[in-house]
């Protein structure tokens, strides 16, 4: 309880000096993640040995081994680059200018944030593992297992490929959010503080980076009153045997949740998704630290944006006269690791027609078309849809009818692909890959009077096989509409 008492006197001296709190800067204000046109929606696989792959892939990305090239899409030549950036290293005087790839960052501490932002789901929780189904969206638009909201705003309607990418395949989820991690900690020195000496191989030394990835609001600043004070240093990750195990998630920072993940591991199937790592918390009980976090600090670099990454909040890592060092992720390397195991080799074919005429009614429904995407194939394929209108729908046939698909998987037929997960008498039902069949639909109260035009697009994303197009015809029989005229680029203030 040293880092309790000590916080407890911290607030006492901070309110025993007036320290103006300014409670509005507890929540950072957010830009509309979801973008003017709102969410996309995808289908994702969800692993059935999740905890394996999700470990594995983590793994892989914080060490610069899950993407390894500039991915084009044939069809619009789009390139998506999720390769990881690297790292600077370095106390603020001295910090490096390059980025370096070999800078690897502690693998527990990806694999932590990732299970305080989604639990380890890519998936919505009606899919089951093994299963194909909705992403994991949460209300402000974030996907997936890492549950990514920068970059993923849709201004237009239609999801880029890097977008629809990430919204569709847990690995490409994955490596955005190392990369969201690796670019909060590069942000310092100009624009946040650093922890210890800068040293990326320091489990301590991420505490900044990791209050940056939830945004770097007062929110989540140790000394905020909102937090009761004798909660201790670290939430216990649904641990009930770790103490303060009684204080709920809510109880906690951002940082406080995720440490608390790395020391005390989720327990699954009677096991630790990962390993336990030792390491320190910011030690309030040395004045340097306590100093670093005076409230005051963080609400006038706050004020000034950050411009100059806060240097009063720098504090040591390594505090010999207290027998505090940093230490290191003891995750074993696992060298037979490889990204090409998750990313498969998919091919995608199609079946339909490549011209329809549908018919939408006043009652909001329409006639209907159907093409299926096949993955001939091995592993998980991940696919874009794109329209050239707001009223042409895709979705599935059991979809409800104002479903939109943006993007979606097909599977070949060497993964299983779990259709009813095994649950009290209920037996584990599963199938050899899995065929998506799309139903192309109108969304009569979007379109104008009479007869229109406009096509689809479905294009493979990664491995082989072309885009499949589509043109759509379409009549509107409804007595009125909510029909607006679309200028391209007026949204981007062109």
């Amino acid at each position: 309880m040293v880092g309790a008492l000590a916080r407890i006197g911290a607030i006492g001296a901070i309110l025993a000096v007036g320290v103006a709190l300014n409670l509005a800067q507890q929540h950072a204000p957010r830009a509309n993640a979801c973008g003017a046109a709102g969410p996309y929606d995808f289908d994702t696989y969800e692993p059935e040995k999740y905890d394996q792959v999700y470990s594995r892939s983590i793994e892989l990305a914080t060490a610069g081994r899950a993407i390894n090239g500039v991915y084009t899409v044939a069809s619009t030549g789009e390139t998506v680059d999720l390769r990881y950036q690297g790292l600077l290293k370095g106390p603020r005087a001295t910090r490096t200018a390059t980025l370096d790839t070999k800078l690897a960052i502690p693998p527990t501490i990806y694999k932590s944030i990732a299970w305080i932002e989604s639990d380890w789901q890519s998936a919505s929780a009606s899919v089951p593992y093994g299963g194909v189904g909705k992403s994991l969206r949460s209300f402000d638009c974030g996907y997936g297992i890492g549950q990514i909201t920068s970059t993923m705003g849709n201004a237009n309607g239609n999801a880029t490929a890097r977008q629809a990418l990430i919204g569709t395949h847990f690995l490409y989820n994955i490596a955005e959010g190392v990369r969201i991690l690796a670019e909060k900690w590069n942000a310092a020195p100009k624009f946040r503080p650093i922890a210890g000496e800068g040293d990326p191989s320091a489990i301590e030394d991420w505490y900044y980076a990791i209050w940056s990835y939830n945004g770097f609001a007062f929110i989540n600043h140790p000394l905020n009153p909102v937090f009761d004070p004798l909660r201790g240093e670290l939430w216990s990750c649904g641990n009930a045997a770790a103490p303060n195990a009684a204080y709920t998630r809510g109880s906690f920072t951002y940082p406080e949740k995720v440490y608390g993940c790395v020391k005390n591991p989720p327990v699954r199937n009677n096991a630790k998704l990962w390993q336990p790592q030792v390491f320190e918390m910011p030690k309030f009980a040395d004045e340097r630290v306590a100093k670093a976090f005076d409230t005051k600090n963080y609400l006038e670099c706050a004020d000034a944006g950050f411009a100059q990454g806060c240097p009063l909040m720098d504090y040591p890592t390594t505090i010999p006269d207290l027998k505090v060092v940093t230490h290191k992720d003891t995750t074993p390397p696992d060298p037979s690791a490889t990204a090409a195991a998750f990313l498969g080799d998919p091919r995608l074919t199609y079946l339909g027609p490549t011209a329809v005429s549908l018919t939408g009614y006043g009652d909001g429904t329409s006639t209907t078309s159907t093409v299926t995407v096949t993955n001939v194939g091995a592993g998980i394929g991940p696919y874009r849809i794109r329209t050239s209108v707001p009223w042409i729908r895709v979705h599935h046939p059991n979809d409800a009818l104002e479903r939109s698909l943006d993007g979606g998987v097909v599977v070949g037929v060497d993964t299983d692909v779990v259709t009813q997960a095994p649950s009290g008498t209920k037996p584990r039902v599963a199938q050899k890959g899995y065929v998506s069949t799309l139903v192309i639909a109108l969304a009569p109260d979007l379109m104008p009077p009479g007869q229109s035009s406009g096509k689809v697009w479905i294009e493979p994303l990664l491995g082989a096989g072309t885009a499949y197009e589509i043109s759509v015809t379409g009549t509107n029989t409804a007595a009125t509409t909510k029909y607006r005229s679309f200028v391209p680029g007026l949204a981007a203030g062109n």
